[in-house]
């Protein structure tokens, strides 16, 4: 019986030829030598922007998640590090497995970093590779524009595809489960939460509406940089229907909040914008 390996090759030399499978399997086997090397580690101490963190890397998985994010998200990651200051309170909004988290609780005060993921399986590899830098504050909550319950699609997709990372929307799929949503706004004012200085957002097409539960924060002096990575994939019409805005929406509302905005680096499936103040 073919192996899904084998079955995958078949289909990409007779799609596209011998040539571009033989590139594929060397780059496939280099990647998972790399990830060999990782794992075989256990834990891989990494620095970006000038600040280091620590992360399992025992498992395949783990070794590979890690490789990956650290490539994808080298531009977004290196400047919000390279930016902060020891007094800064952290928002990571979408935090999945923790990268940003992680690296800026070695940079601040565990309890200026706050940390939101409502996905279960992401939320047990957050903790635990918080766990390895420090004890930021973690929160299982979803937000949003509005507080309430809000339907979360696809929450265990992430175990099978370590990019799956959900998302909140009304058409979510089977695999849904019920949220806790409340705005950054309302946990500021209740004093749950330090107000946020610096806003990471990765949220899946999501994010203008944690922009919106957060504007008054954001418009603050107090509030000086948000890093928010928009993807092309929930773009125009997928976006518009499922959260009634556009990634030229996110940026026009950053700007709208006193934020001057920049690509860091704009790609194919998604760009990463950058919003920040003068300096005071």
């Amino acid at each position: 019986m073919a192996t899904p390996s084998l079955r995958r090759a078949i289909e990409i030399y007779r799609t596209e030829g011998r040539s571009n499978l033989r590139g594929k399997v060397s780059r496939l086997l280099r990647e998972r030598a790399q990830d060999g090397y990782w794992r075989l580690r256990g834990t891989r101490t990494v620095t970006r922007g000038g600040v280091t963190a620590t992360f399992p890397t025992a498992t395949m998985d783990e070794a590979r998640t890690l490789r990956r994010l650290l490539r994808l998200e080298s531009a977004m990651l290196s400047d919000l590090l390279a930016e902060l200051r020891p007094d800064d309170v952290l928002y990571d909004v979408g935090a999945f497995t923790g990268l940003y988290t992680c690296f800026a609780v070695n940079a601040l005060a565990d309890e200026n970093v706050v940390a939101f993921e409502p996905n279960p399986s992401n939320l047990e590899r957050l903790r635990r590779n918080a766990a390895y830098n420090g004890s930021p504050r973690i929160s299982e909550m979803v937000l949003s524009d509005a507080s309430g319950t809000v339907e979360f699609d696809n929450p265990t997709r992430a175990r099978e595809n370590w990019g799956a990372r959900g998302s909140i929307a009304p058409d979510a799929g089977d695999e849904s489960i019920r949220v806790e949503a409340h705005t950054g706004d309302e946990l500021v004012e209740r004093g749950e939460l330090p107000a946020p200085t610096v806003v990471k957002i990765d949220v899946e097409g999501a994010e203008l509406l944690v922009i919106e539960g957060l504007a008054a924060a954001l418009a603050s002096d107090r509030c000086r940089l948000v890093y928010c990575e928009v993807h092309r994939e929930s773009d125009e019409r997928r976006s518009v229907e499922s959260y009634g805005s556009t990634p030229g929406d996110v940026e026009r509302r950053l700007e709208s909040l006193g934020f001057a905005t920049e690509r860091l680096d704009d790609r194919e499936a998604e760009f990463f914008l950058k919003g920040s103040k003068e300096s005071t």
